[in-house]
């Protein structure tokens, strides 16, 4: 494929580079959320064609950050109330829900819970500090679909408050295989599990229905330098991959070295490799907008990333082809004052893939952007009320394919979150996190909801 480059010029007067007749795909979006409290999302769209959502809600401020389900048996026109499904009693929260379904047709529900069972400690309803990549030590639970009703929550793990990272994935065979970094049993022991770089343990479990086990190590736990003293801070953060078609795990992630470079590395199913050093002190909050692995129809592998801003002429987002080596600029943020507040990237069916971006200026409403990739080719759509309004220039590699509205207000609005998948006939949807954001004298208020809108 050749280097690709797609540059955004946001809210730029001047030439006007979109022809008169495209026209919006005229999709309506539906609300799914209750309490104008939600956060992350997820869709899958079931190989029967019902489509399932989950997303983080709490009822109220100072309430338990719950896991809710939803479902729509008419592709996504009306969508079921929805139910918490990670509610355990204990008053503890929950990070972020993947939905997942197994060769067979199971469809598990996964997340990550803060807290602990134990009633003498106060309960975590929620944390500030918890992106898609993992922050916070956890304790991952799942739960099974059983016709239109999750079953109670599984706990996914040798001990509580050890995990950190984690993905789900399916390999050939249609088994589902959930990855995470954890802290070692040692660690645990001499109570060492309160940041995630001391979880430099990965490994793998396979999910059976209501059970699980196949475990399989992919890294040995450090030692500390004397009983009952700190491990090394090599912690792993910000996992993602998948099973390639030879069966093998394929997957990325992120650890800090002792020099306090942060590192971005590859498994290849076979060793692991350096594919970036952030400079000292500079990656961000990756956690925020973790480096995401992805694959083409060739089965080539794409790291989706995030760059620093402070290293680069203006804010970015790269695909790193990692068996050519080439890095591809997908986006840049050309207007001062104007920066990629996060991105999401989804793996799609046949190599097809989405990479979505929320951009916009500190006083008034971002607006989200795909960047969609299907057979050697990028294609770019606004996925926001005035994103294809604004002044676009690309490369001959690119073209331009409308827009759709989702979420359409004389409010100040911000996109947070999308996700997207894809139904069997090859087109997509999304579920978006949109935020409606006021501001009075002296305080500030959000109310963010949940959204599903068709992209195709």
């Amino acid at each position: 494929m050749r280097t690709a480059c797609f540059i955004l010029l946001l809210f730029l007067s001047g030439c006007k580079l979109l022809p008169g007749d495209i026209a919006a795909s005229g999709s309506k979006e539906v609300k799914l959320s209750q309490f104008e409290k939600a956060g992350y999302c997820d869709l899958l769209i079931a190989k029967d064609g019902t489509y399932h959502a989950v997303f983080l809600e709490k009822p109220d401020y100072g309430k338990p950050v719950f896991v809710y389900y939803s479902y729509s048996t008419n592709k996504g026109k009306s969508w079921s109330a929805p139910v918490t499904i990670s509610n355990d009693g204990t008053g503890n929260g929950s990070s972020i829900p993947k939905l997942i379904q197994d060769g067979s047709g199971i469809i598990y529900a996964i997340w990550k819970r803060f807290g602990s069972s134990d009633k003498s400690q106060y309960p975590v309803p929620e944390t500030t500090l918890e992106g898609t990549g993992g922050y916070n030590i956890g304790t991952l639970y799942y739960a099974v679909l059983n016709g239109n009703t999750f079953g109670k929550p599984i706990m996914l793990a040798s001990d509580e408050l050890m995990q950190v990272s984690w993905f789900p994935t399916v390999d050939n065979e249609g088994k589902v295989h959930v990855v995470w970094s954890q802290v070692s049993d040692e660690t645990l022991r001499t109570k060492w599990n309160s940041y995630w770089w001391y979880a430099d343990l990965i490994t793998e479990a396979t999910l059976n229905g209501g059970s699980f086990g196949n475990f399989k190590d992919y890294s040995t736990p450090g030692k500390p330098q004397y009983p009952g003293g700190a491990p090394p801070k090599l912690g792993f953060q910000n996992l993602n991959g998948y099973y390639d078609n030879q069966n093998k795990l394929r997957f990325i992630g992120e650890f800090v070295a002792e020099s306090g470079v942060k590192n971005l590395f590859y498994f290849s199913g076979a060793k692991a490799s350096i594919v970036y050093q952030y400079p000292l002190y500079q990656e961000g909050n990756t956690f925020n907008n973790p480096a995401q692995l992805l694959h083409d129809e060739k089965g080539n592998d794409h790291i989706i990333i995030r760059p620093p801003a402070s290293t680069l002429e203006s804010e970015q987002i790269w695909d790193y082809e990692v068996a050519t080596g080439k890095t591809n600029i997908l986006a840049s943020i050309q207007k001062p004052g104007v920066n990629i507040q996060s991105f999401q990237a989804n793996q799609g069916p046949n190599g097809e893939m989405a990479v979505m971006i929320q951009a916009g200026g500190l006083s008034e409403s971002n607006e989200a952007y795909g960047i969609f990739y299907k057979n050697g080719k990028w294609t770019t759509k606004g996925l926001s009320q005035n994103a294809s309004k604004d002044t676009f220039a690309s490369s001959g590699n690119f073209y331009y394919d409308g827009y759709i509205t989702a979420i359409s207000s004389s409010t100040k609005n911000y996109s947070t979150f999308i996700d997207v998948a894809w139904d069997a006939s090859g087109k997509k949807s999304m579920l978006m996190t949109v935020s409606v954001y006021f501001v009075g004298q002296g305080f500030s208020t959000s109310s963010p909801s949940v959204y599903f809108s068709k992209i195709d």
